[in-house]
């Protein structure tokens, strides 16, 4: 007859001290400088045509008014500076340009009066920023408010 030995429970193992874990590190976001810069530009005649639709501006108008004050301001120079008219509505368009431009460009229009039809013709900055997005979420404010 064979008598089992009785078992004893082996000595738990060595309880290692728990690791502090590292945290992760920080996630990083990084906002470069954007190439883009967005405005808003209005385009001002004097005296007020009420006689047409402010439908006339049509992008050909305006992209020789901008370049014409452009030509004026920084001369052969300004009328390299590459102007992107991205919507049109009315007598305002939205337009992006380079951002190492953005100033000059602003410089340019915000000075200007020429003429066009034998009216004084010039802008005015109703909006700039280096969103699109914030730009046009601003004029929507002001339409807001507005009513």
């Amino acid at each position: 007859m064979s008598v089992d030995a009785p078992m004893h429970d082996a000595p738990p193992p060595a309880e290692q001290p728990a690791k502090r874990r590292k945290p992760p590190p920080p996630e990083e976001v990084t906002i470069r400088e954007h190439d883009w810069t967005y405005l808003n530009l209005q385009i001002l005649s004097d005296p007020s045509n009420t006689t047409t639709s402010s439908s006339s501006t049509d992008i050909l108008t305006w992209r020789t008014t901008l370049t014409s004050a452009l030509t004026q301001f920084l001369g052969i120079t300004g009328s390299a500076i590459q102007i992107d008219i991205l919507h049109l509505s009315g007598d305002e368009a939205w337009l992006r340009v380079p951002r190492e431009n953005a100033k000059k460009f602003q410089a340019a229009v915000g000075g200007y009066v020429g003429s066009r039809d034998g009216r004084s013709v010039g802008f005015r900055t109703r909006g700039t920023g280096e969103f699109l997005m914030g730009v046009v979420s601003k004029q929507a404010q002001e339409g807001l408010w507005d009513e």
